[in-house]
């Protein structure tokens, strides 16, 4: 069994667990749908690749650790068009920082979709194309399972916001039934990233806390229009 770690952790991130029309909302804490995606643009994978996508679903096993929160903060954005004008209002997780674990069997996979992340075909956001990431993004492979890999992996909150904040760490695990932590029932495994028919299904997920000791500082490296090169 191994387990690829990412740090994600940007200035702004957006998770959409029910982004319909103009409301565009955030889950709390980064969604299977979006870390497929990041996945997929790393590989180069087109959106109509649906038997890619649903091999990934079953392949991988995700897991989030909640290093820092963030601030929920909301965008009140106008477009102004030739006979109207449309208002949405766009919600995005402001300074988090998540430790994901992708656990799976295939370990050729894992080798794999790390390889993609450092040298990837498509830009890497985090949720939607205003999110870059900041370095590093992979923490690389660890050969144990899911939950023993976000147990013992290092806080990678900033120092000085570790003296802030709670360590008692939120883990999100993926589970196939819901046991008798408190779970959440999540639409958000792609199945169809087709911008024609994007579809999606369900998946439970348990929660509990895990109590982290304070790390080394954590240096990051943003540069939001590397992007562009």
């Amino acid at each position: 069994m191994s387990t690829l770690l990412l740090r994600l952790a940007a200035p702004l991130q957006s998770w959409g667990d029910d982004s319909k029309f103009n409301v565009r909302r955030t889950y709390t804490v980064p969604t299977k749908s979006g870390v497929i995606g990041l996945l997929a643009s790393a590989l180069g994978l087109p959106r109509t690749a649906d038997h890619d996508i649903q091999h990934l679903n079953e392949s991988l096993t995700m897991g989030v650790r909640v290093d820092q929160p963030g601030e929920m903060i909301e965008d009140f954005h106008t477009a102004h068009g030739d006979k109207q004008s449309d208002i949405t209002r766009r919600q995005y997780l402001c300074d988090a920082v998540f430790t994901v674990g992708l656990e799976s069997k295939d370990a050729n996979l894992i080798k794999q979709l790390e390889e993609a992340l450092h040298h990837p075909v498509y830009p890497l956001f985090l949720g939607r194309r205003a999110c870059p990431p900041t370095l590093p993004l992979s923490l690389g492979i660890r050969d144990t399972a899911l939950i023993p890999a976000l147990q013992n992996e290092p806080w990678q909150a900033a120092d000085w916001h570790q003296k802030q904040l709670d360590p008692n760490l939120r883990l999100v695990i993926e589970t196939t039934t819901p046991g008798r932590r408190p779970f959440h029932r999540l639409k958000d495994v792609p199945i169809s990233y087709s911008p024609i028919r994007r579809q999606y299904t369900y998946r439970y997920a348990a929660e509990w806390d895990l109590t982290q000791m304070k790390g080394e500082p954590i240096e990051t490296e943003h540069d939001p229009f590397s992007e562009l090169r």
